[in-house]
């Protein structure tokens, strides 16, 4: 699942865009005001944003009238349609607010019931009691969210209650392409229609993410395999402001232990929860912590430790903002523009050094050394090692502890040294040590002083490894142009050459003769892995025969993806049969993985990503089945299917690059060389 690699940006829009607090009926087009952020997002670095209610609603957005209509004070659907395409168009998926468990009294369907009251066919809808009468006078009674009476419960065990809410959840995936759903107060939400609801996406947008509201209890009974993919960790939130205000760094280590720690009763293992320091209905950080020194370390925490990091809107240059009795309005504002500051940069290398960080993103948890003040904790993979230190205090900590050995590189700082026993930890500071530092390229950056010193102009910024780079990361940053290089083509595949061939790229071939030993069994890691192996590969090689001269690698691999499953090769020609009849009136994923690894004759740079595509097929006789087979054609292809051969006249649709599915992703190829050399 794409958002378990995720750094999201959270925007309350109607606060955002500065709508009008109570809805006016007047349409103006304020939404169109993320179309000024993308550029700046994309920089960031975050890669999907959630969005808080953006449909037509009574007042803040929770009390909705109609989900087909974006609110008019924000706009049009037409208008939404463009700021999605630009989102998208920046590497930055979309997640909406799904509010599920309630409507307005606005809501149309509720109106009904009001004006025709016994004899409305939606009065089953709603829980209502026609012995009493509201607060409101309506003639009935009803149930309120939590006795809110602005917010009419909505009948989840209705039928035709969720097959309205699930019409709507396909016409925004239709009409915006949406990318997944935060669930509204899913803690009081039917479980059969969490499951509903997930079994229905999955089968029209396979990947589509679904993360829910939980503010208490066992997130295992909403997060699993049938229901929802994620929840917010209000437990871990609390953690962490309130061990840095109380200097109790027990509190924040004890419950990311008793969530992801290496016991065997530890409860939420393997999970991937969505992890904030401050969100629309709480406090900002700026504001609860009693020492402002300690924004860095909480953020340095936030985005190392076990879960979805989701950032607040103006929170990531401090705002401030307090909750207020009876309303969140200050929680809430309207900023003319972007206001980044050094704590900005601070959580921009953050969000770079965990999106190249498999450990980070997937690691397991083990506390390794707690005092009131410092903490030191281990992320790791069967890939990765990393220690991560964190010290609240104001003056400078030496740790004394056995597992402090060999030698790290520390990201944060971007300096590598030997731990014999013993760690120096700076004043409000978090150190991310990276072990067997030479063993990770992906972490390698230039200093803007180094790059004066060598007369080059290279951005530090850049951001590889299943990220995608501001625009600003250009080959304007670079020396070298496709001239002074040599492209090596690391795969026999004709297509791949005819497509770089096509993008007036020059190269050579020079297929990798690597064992490919994969640790993942998720088809974007194995994907990424199989490419990454092959240009290390060929890279290798090459290295080895010309040192010193300029060169580029690009490695390349695809799999095929149903149901989760990875379809590979077929061994013989029931096990092709068996793969195609499973993708029958079906539509199953395909992930080209590519890997890039840039030798200027001096130093190396590393770029690993992976785009995915969904294709549909026609279904197929058994008669056309067995032509297909008697092709040749399956036998060496994964999923035992060609696009670009025989197979081509069953593909129904695709949605994604076709290029990608046949052999590589070569606009996005060209976008990630820019940053790297001139063409």
């Amino acid at each position: 699942m794409w958002a378990y690699h995720s750094i999201f940006y959270q925007i309350y829009p109607i606060g955002f865009c500065g709508a009008p607090v109570h809805n006016d009926g007047q349409t103006v087009p304020r939404i169109r005001k993320l179309l000024d952020w993308t550029d700046y997002l994309s920089d960031l670095g975050v890669d999907s944003i959630l969005l808080n209610p953006i449909f037509e609603s009574d007042n803040h957005g929770y009390d909705t009238r109609d989900f087909r209509k974006l609110d008019c004070r924000l706009g049009t659907n037409d208008d939404f349609v463009e700021v999605c395409q630009a989102l998208h168009s920046h590497g930055i998926r979309v997640v909406l607010d799904g509010v599920f468990n309630h409507v307005g009294r606005g809501f149309w369907a509720f109106r009904d019931v009001q004006e025709k009251k016994w004899d409305s066919p939606y009065k089953d809808w709603f829980y209502i009691n026609f012995d009493g009468d509201s607060g409101y006078h309506d003639g009935f009674w009803y149930e309120g969210w939590e006795g809110h009476y602005e917010l009419v419960k909505l009948n989840l065990q209705n039928p035709a209650v969720v097959d309205y809410l699930l019409d709507c959840v396909k016409y925004w995936i239709d009409t915006f392409d949406i990318d997944g759903l935060r669930l509204d107060v899913a803690y009081s939400l039917d479980h059969n229609f969490m499951r509903r609801l997930r079994s229905f996406v999955s089968g029209i947008k396979p990947d589509f993410a679904l993360i829910g509201e939980v503010l208490f209890g066992d997130y295992n009974q909403i997060v699993n395999d049938d229901m929802l993919h994620s929840c917010t960790n209000y437990e871990c939130y609390k953690g962490l402001f309130s061990s840095f205000n109380d200097m109790n760094l027990f509190e924040i280590a004890h419950s990311l232990n008793r969530q992801f720690g290496p016991e065997q009763w530890c409860i939420y293992r393997g999970k991937h929860l969505m992890t904030f320091v401050d969100n629309h209905d709480v406090t900002r950080i700026a504001s609860i912590l009693k020492q402002k020194e300690h924004l860095y370390p909480v953020y340095g925490t936030l985005m190392t430790m076990p879960g979805i990091p989701c950032i607040y809107y103006g929170s990531e240059w401090g705002e401030e903002g307090v909750k207020a009795p009876d309303n969140d309005y200050a929680l809430r504002p309207c900023f003319d523009a972007p206001k980044p500051n050094e704590l900005t940069s601070y959580i921009k290398k953050l969000i770079s050094f965990r999106q190249k960080s498999d450990a980070l993103c997937n690691g397991s948890y083990r506390n390794v050394m707690i005092t009131n003040r410092q903490l030191i904790f281990e992320r790791r993979t069967d890939r990765e090692q990393i220690f991560v230190a964190i010290n609240a205090e104001g003056t400078e900590f030496t740790a004394n502890h056995g597992e402090l050995q060999g030698e790290v590189r520390d990201l944060a700082a971007d300096t590598r040294f030997a731990m014999n026993g013993q760690l120096t930890m700076k004043p409000y500071s978090v150190q991310i040590l990276v072990f067997d530092p030479d063993s990770h390229p992906e972490y390698d950056t230039v200093t803007q002083k180094e790059a004066e010193q060598k007369g080059e102009e290279r951005n530090i910024e850049c951001k590889t490894a299943e990220s995608y780079a501001s625009s600003d990361c250009t080959a304007q940053n670079t020396t070298l142009s496709l001239a002074d290089l040599t492209v090596v083509l690391g795969s026999a595949s004709p297509r791949r050459t005819e497509l770089l061939t096509q993008a007036g790229i020059p190269h050579v071939v020079c297929p990798s003769s690597c064992e490919e030993h994969i640790t993942s069994s998720r088809p974007e890691d194995v994907v990424q892995e199989l490419a990454e192996q092959k240009a290390q590969n060929v890279y290798t090689d090459r290295l080895a025969s010309h040192p010193g001269e300029p060169f580029l690698v690009i490695g390349s691999d695809t799999v095929v993806s149903n149901n989760g499953k990875i379809l590979g090769k077929p061994s013989g020609e029931e096990e092709a049969r068996h793969m195609i009849q499973s993708l029958q009136d079906h539509t199953h994923q395909v992930y080209t993985g590519v890997s890039l690894i840039f030798h200027d004759g001096a130093d190396t740079k590393t770029n690993t990503f992976f785009e995915k595509s969904d294709v549909d097929v026609y279904p197929m006789t058994n008669t056309e089945i067995a032509s297909y087979l008697a092709t040749g054609e399956p036998y060496d292809k994964a999923g035992a299917y060609g696009i670009q051969g025989a197979f081509a006249i069953y593909v129904r649709g695709i949605h994604g690059d076709y290029n990608t599915i046949v052999g590589l992703p070569i606009a996005r190829i060209y976008q990630e060389l820019k940053k790297w050399i001139r063409f």
